[in-house]
């Protein structure tokens, strides 16, 4: 196993593992050990355990609320950018292990590796000191998240918001096409392109699908808060007539 000097990282956690290996293991790419010797099965739990600690959390401080708003409200905590920013503050880019390949690509730097890395450390976390003590950990470590917590605010994730903007404006719904672009293949990269009818309006890049989607969807939305989205496709049935009851 890779020997790293992790001090500095436990001081940021605030907490000291018993067992430093599992967080090696934790701080391990898929890029610089393909064996099992890597976050990859760390990160899985680690997914795992951040999720129900988190619902734990919200279930019991937001007794009123229902199972479909505390989803939402979880989903704004467990997501890659909240992760991804929860690393930096933490300055975990500079632990973490990868090839010399990866690092010259500034991998260490990317918001997938990051997010991954964070709940592989969590699970080690977790292996390291058990349920009960991994809680108190977590909470300690997104308490300005937790404390910004609102049960009133309105939470949705970018794709189910742009389409009620274009539904609002009367176009169909976006239609999101996404293939590996590049990168080698244990680490690809996915683009997806976005589609208003037949006209490409945005593509973005991301390490999962379902992170290049929401992003191309984030990107849209600004573009339509700018008013910077310039649609010309077929318009739906409605606006048709409401067109042709005006001339």
């Amino acid at each position: 196993m890779f020997e790293k000097d992790t001090s500095k990282l436990e001081k940021e956690l605030g907490f000291r593992f018993e067992n430093s290996l599992l967080l090696i293991e934790a701080l391990t790419h898929k890029s610089f050990s393909s064996s099992e010797e890597n976050n990859q099965r760390l990160e899985f739990l680690g997914d795992s355990i951040l999720n129900t600690i988190i619902s734990e959390y919200l279930f019991n401080e937001f007794d009123k609320i229902n199972e479909g708003k505390m989803t939402s409200m979880r989903a704004s905590l467990v997501n890659e950018n909240s992760l991804y920013e929860l690393a930096k503050k933490i300055k975990l880019n500079e632990f973490i292990i990868m090839s010399e390949e990866e690092i010259l690509r500034k991998g260490n730097l990317r918001r997938a590796a990051l997010s991954d890395t964070y709940e592989a450390i969590i699970g080690a976390i977790f292996l390291d000191q058990g349920y009960k003590k991994t809680k108190i950990i977590v909470i300690n470590l997104l308490n300005e998240k937790l404390k910004n917590l609102n049960s009133e605010k309105t939470f949705k994730d970018p794709k189910s918001e742009l389409q009620e903007s274009l539904q609002s404006m009367k176009f169909k719904p976006p239609k999101y096409i996404t293939s590996i672009k590049s990168g080698p293949p244990h680490n690809p990269i996915f683009e997806t392109k976005l589609y208003i009818g037949n006209k490409l309006i945005n593509k973005s890049e991301g390490y999962k699908k379902s992170d290049s989607e929401k992003k191309v969807a984030t990107d849209t939305l600004k573009m339509i808060k700018n008013n910077k989205l310039e649609i010309d496709v077929e318009k739906s049935l409605l606006r048709k007539i409401i067109d042709n009851f005006k001339r």
